[in-house]
């Protein structure tokens, strides 16, 4: 058993080292333009969709007034439910909560690695978070968007992401992670629907994620303009920085999209624009990944937190250069394990939200 317990490190240590070595170095910024910004984001829409371009269409399901799949929510009207077609067997689906007294804008909040938005409710720090999350934006008026990964849902909870990769399709199968927030907005901004009956008419978009989820408001906030703030906890570093338990699934280093926009690159994407704001959350205590006992210090020379203030400074004068937009790093330094944790709701999103 010893032996068996033994080769299986030997094997994930050899396995992150060659994966480390396959890596793109992404320290690069190569972004220094409106213009640029504006090709750049066609580009990896292109290399996402191909000819058939960003999502237009709308859910092919949406049930009203479904029972709150998440307890003991309150100022909540109702939740409805859309699923996404994406490919044979795969299925998106996100829940569109309602609160009681809207005040006309909506927060997208992304799972990452779990099926359930119902955690844990407490005044303690624990659980991911997604329950005090999704409660706090309801309690000041906000719309929520409750979006899970492929595969990662109620009654789907398998995690097949690498066997996506074998899907034939146009583009890339790294679009069905983007797919399910893209599709839903499509029917969330619809000004035909937006009444009072059905929804209110949103007149802002924001997007925070935890872990996967982070990763998935990275780049999703990369692509598409029209999200506002954006929240990423948990879920990306640079990939120059990568070790061990950072390097993440392949959606996280496929080499064919980071050789177009590394992550410095899409942390411009996501914060460029006129009134445009990107906060990064990262979990100094992180038991996952991107925290300080993941950080191969040998290897970059310098401490977790300078070495991530390094990035975080070339990324600010880049969008200093371009002229608009705001990029921030938080390292969340109360947060116990990885998670969205009550300063971070309350110190960061909402401050931001709100001003």
């Amino acid at each position: 058993m010893f032996r068996l317990f033994r080769a299986f490190v030997v094997s994930a240590i050899l396995w992150s080292r060659l994966l480390s070595a396959e890596l793109v170095d992404d320290r690069a910024i190569t972004l220094h333009s409106g213009a640029e910004i504006s090709q750049r984001r066609n580009m990896l829409i292109q290399y996402l969709w191909g000819t058939d371009g960003f999502p237009t269409r709308f859910p092919e399901q949406i049930l009203t007034n479904i029972a709150c799949p998440v307890k003991k929510l309150e100022h909540l009207k109702r939740v409805d439910e859309l699923r996404i077609q994406m490919a044979a067997g795969l299925e998106g689906l996100a829940w569109h909560f309602l609160g009681d007294q809207p005040n006309g804008e909506l927060v997208i909040v992304h799972h990452g690695h779990a099926c359930t938005l119902d955690d844990d409710a407490s005044a303690a720090d624990v659980g991911y978070g997604m329950w005090r999350t999704i409660q706090a934006l309801l309690q000041e008026g906000f719309g929520v968007l409750g979006v899970f990964m492929p595969h990662m849902r109620p009654g789907d909870c398998t995690g097949k992401h690498e066997t996506m990769f074998e899907i034939k399709t146009a583009g890339s199968p790294i679009k069905y992670f983007l797919e399910p927030t893209a599709i839903s907005l499509n029917y969330l901004k619809a000004s035909d629907r937006a009444t009072a009956d059905q929804f209110p008419r949103y007149k802002a978009f924001h997007m925070v994620g935890l872990s996967g989820g982070g990763w998935t408001t990275t780049i999703y906030a990369a692509l598409d303009p029209t999200i506002r703030f954006s929240f990423p906890v948990a879920g990306t570093i640079p990939l120059y920085l990568r070790s061990g338990g950072s390097i993440g699934d392949r959606e996280q280093f496929e080499p064919s999209f980071y050789r177009l926009a590394g992550y410095p690159d899409l942390y411009v994407l996501g914060a460029a624009g006129q009134h445009r704001k990107q906060v990064q959350i990262l979990v100094r205590r992180d038991d996952c990944c991107f925290g300080a006992a993941q950080h191969d210090r040998q290897a970059t020379r310098l401490p977790y937190a300078d070495a991530m203030r390094e990035y975080e400074a070339r990324v600010q004068a880049a969008l200093k250069q371009i002229g608009d937009g705001s990029f921030r790093l938080e390292i969340d330094e109360k947060a116990p394990r990885h998670m969205i944790s009550h300063s971070a709701i309350q110190d960061v999103l909402l401050r931001e939200l709100k001003k």
